[in-house]
């Protein structure tokens, strides 16, 4: 009940002052005139005789209008009023003699020019102070302004309308309504609008309220689109992709961080912002449209952008561009491009592209293009086109390797110009791989799968033999290769394979055994899927397993090396044969 209560209090005392009323009094003392007001509106008010001086006569004559903007025409900015659950009090605006104050207030409403509907959720704002505030949603904004500067240049921004700019050069109490052209042009080209560094306001013609137009801006996105094959699942990545942009902004902002960053196009310039969350910073609600030269975040730090330096405890998001060095404890997530050195314990998100050094000791992602070094401790993921390296200790993707290469235990490329180094790669359109069915002298059933590209690929091979008499159970095994066209519907490669053999059935009784081997071939393709290879082998096996190699089938017998082998010897190698059926992608 008392939380309804506190609640409810600020809603009913707003309503009271944008309660519209109409009435027409021609020259009758003021306190009837407050009387019938308060009978109009369903509220009382609140003064002392002695504060406001009832004998004054005064003429009224307005039609649908709100209490504020009455009592703003009654008073002439000599009396405050302010709301207490059904009344509004009058107090006197006392001023002394010869007194400057410090700051002074504006007030007044955002009005659509067209319909003269009254706008919330504008944006106010002094681009040098970054003093700012936002209309209610009765369209009433008050900012309150330092005297010291002169004069002081008012930015009025507010979503899908043309922006105003509003020169102040009396320093008082004024009640200002603003009024705002929607935007009906969408201009076809980008032209970002500056704020000078300079913290005091340029040298303005001194009029009292001037007001001038400028056209809205779009802010820029990301240079690098992502391309995908199918149309249709590139249409919906992409579209997925903008909208994580578009809402990009608001994830790190308060709520009305959010509705500057949506309202306001320009950019404004600051040497150091300091703070300690988000929303409690030196850059205050417009820190989402400010880039700053050095940027120190206690916990976590939002800003448009970044030139030099940004140190974050936990997190630092920046909306815009990043450039110079960016460290965070925890994470960095940038919404363009990094230009620099880019560090965070666990993850970055950079949303534009990457030039420099990327290092985390968990995981890497880049929207964009990325020139430079991508180290990470487990991932590095990148959607658009590598011009230098990817190395971490679990796994890389990258759309397009055109320079550089990867260096990972899981390397994944939609198309690769280099070669990926790893426990296993896969370059999706320009790899190698091929499923081999082969019969040697060793294992009458060999099944390999192979895959990288051409220079370097990986093999996972299993050997079978079944229950055949004087042969090992299995083998398994792990190995590299490098192929090479000849030309015509020719190649040639070279594999080399480590397997752990199975001599017995029952696991549990094998000792260790190991085959080595290096096998050579010659393949020639049949078709669009399918290739015949047939080459020489080297091997080496370790273990006393006598007669486990030979195969008395023809065309494959065993050519030993170094003499026959016997019961003296653990390790003997031999020469032998591959026949082997590939199934391969189309080209």
């Amino acid at each position: 009940m008392l939380l309804s209560f506190l609640v409810s209090i600020p809603s009913q005392a707003q309503e009271l002052l944008e309660r519209k009323i109409s009435i027409r009094v021609n020259n009758q003392p003021l306190d009837e005139v407050l009387q019938q007001i308060g009978n109009l509106g369903g509220f009382s008010f609140s003064y002392s005789p002695d504060v406001i001086d009832t004998r004054t006569r005064v003429s009224v004559n307005v039609s649908n209008q709100s209490i504020r903007e009455i009592l703003i025409e009654l008073f002439k900015g000599k009396v405050n009023f302010k709301e207490r659950h059904k009344y509004i009090i009058l107090q006197s605006n006392p001023k002394k003699e010869n007194e400057v104050p410090e700051n002074f207030n504006l007030n007044g409403y955002i009005i659509d020019k067209r319909t003269g509907e009254k706008l919330a959720n504008a944006s106010i704002y002094d681009p040098y102070t970054l003093a700012s505030t936002i209309s209610d949603r009765y369209g009433y904004y008050k900012i309150r302004l330092p005297t010291a500067s002169s004069p002081v240049r008012l930015e009025v921004r507010k979503h899908q309308y043309v922006g105003k700019s509003v020169i102040i050069s009396s320093k008082k109490n004024t009640y200002l309504p603003i009024s705002l052209n929607p935007d009906t042009i969408k201009s076809l080209s980008v032209r970002p609008i500056n704020i000078p560094k300079k913290t005091t306001s340029p040298d303005n013609p001194k009029i009292l309220i001037p007001q001038f137009e400028y056209t809205s801006t779009t802010y820029v996105s990301p240079d690098t689109i992502i391309e995908i094959d199918s149309i249709r699942f590139q249409k919906k990545l992409r579209t997925t992709y903008q909208r994580v942009r578009k809402d990009f902004s608001m994830a790190f902002a308060s709520a009305k961080q959010a509705i500057n960053t949506r309202n306001i196009t320009d950019t404004l310039y600051r040497t150091v912002q300091n703070s300690i969350l988000p929303f409690l910073s030196t850059n205050r609600e417009l820190s989402g449209n400010v880039v700053n030269d050095y940027s120190f975040n206690v916990f976590a730090g939002y800003s448009l952008g970044t030139n030099k330096l940004e140190i974050g405890g936990f997190f630092n998001a920046d909306r815009g561009h990043v450039r110079g060095v960016q460290l965070a404890g925890i994470a960095n997530v940038v919404g363009n491009n990094v230009t620099g050195f880019q560090y965070a314990t666990a993850l970055n998100v950079v949303m534009g592209s990457v030039t420099g050094f990327q290092y985390s000791t968990l995981l890497n992602f880049t929207a964009g293009n990325f020139h430079g070094l991508q180290l990470a401790g487990a991932g590095n993921v990148l959607l658009g086109n590598l011009y230098g390296w990817q190395v971490s200790g679990g796994y890389n993707y990258a759309r397009t390797v055109r320079r550089g290469h990867q260096l990972s235990a899981v390397n994944y490329a939609d198309s690769s110009a280099t070669t990926p180094i790893g426990l296993f790669s896969y370059v999706r359109k320009n790899g190698y791989r091929r499923y081999e069915v082969a019969t040697d002298e060793f294992n009458y059933i060999n099944s390999s799968f192979k895959t990288g590209v051409n220079a370097f690929y990986n093999i996972f091979t299993f050997g079978f033999n079944a229950l055949a008499h004087n042969k090992p159970i299995a083998s398994i095994g792990y190995g590299f290769g490098t192929a090479r066209n000849l030309g015509r519907g020719w190649m040639v490669n070279a594999d080399v394979t480590a397997n752990l053999v199975f001599v017995d059935e029952h696991i549990e009784d094998n000792d260790p055994a190991g085959l080595f081997r290096l096998v050579t071939a010659i393949e020639r393709k049949l078709g669009n899927r399918f290739s015949l290879a047939f080459g020489p082998s080297i091997n080496l096996l370790t273990g006393n397993y006598v007669g486990r190699a030979r195969d008395d089938r023809r065309f494959f017998s065993t050519f030993w090396l170094g003499g026959k082998p016997d019961q003296t010897r653990s390790n003997y190698g031999w020469v032998g044969f591959q026949a082997a059926i590939r199934f391969r992608d189309k080209i």
